[in-house]
């Protein structure tokens, strides 16, 4: 053997790259976690006092899926919303809003917003995440029953994919 640490290299360098490439969601498939929420923290702009006597070791469950349709645009299925993002990496944005505008009465027009920003990371199996979910709501005119208000909520997940299944959707 002439240069093993060449040779050492090279096989380790293609052993790094496969892991990195496992993380990477490609165009056509779609990958599934299982992940858990840590409590999330709701902003000083929420109007909401926590109690700060309150703790729990309680967790909540969740699903999420990835898929791409090309090298440029990545989607992952969040709750009842898909949005929309890129990938830098290991690492995954996503983000989505949402505009209702309504008009509840002859002089009154209401605008809630929603806003979801998710960053994510991929390494092996594993995920870890953290959002920012924004919610807004304004008025115009007759505005007396309708108040104004935001609300900033933040928080975090980790989860692993989940191998070897398949989704059931019915038509």
């Amino acid at each position: 053997m002439r240069n093993p640490s060449r040779i050492f290299s090279a096989v380790a360098a293609l052993g790094f790259m496969a892991s990195l490439s496992a993380c990477q969601v490609k165009p056509g498939e779609y990958r599934i976690y299982k992940i858990t929420y840590l409590p999330s923290q709701e902003g000083a702009d929420c109007g909401t006092n926590p109690d700060l006597r309150d703790s729990t070791t309680f967790f909540t469950p969740d699903t999420l899926q990835i898929f791409a349709t090309d090298a440029d645009d990545y989607f992952i299925e969040y709750g009842e919303d898909v949005l929309i993002g890129s990938r830098s990496g290991t690492d995954y944005t996503f983000e989505g809003d949402d505009v209702q505008v309504e008009d509840p009465g002859e002089n009154t027009t209401t605008t809630t917003t929603r806003s979801l920003d998710l960053a994510i990371s991929i390494k092996g199996y594993k995920i870890t995440g953290d959002f920012v979910l924004f919610t807004s709501q304004s008025c115009g005119g007759d505005c007396d029953a309708f108040p104004s208000f935001q609300c900033t909520v933040t928080g975090s997940f980790f989860g692993t994919e989940i191998k070897d299944v398949e989704l059931e959707r019915g038509v």
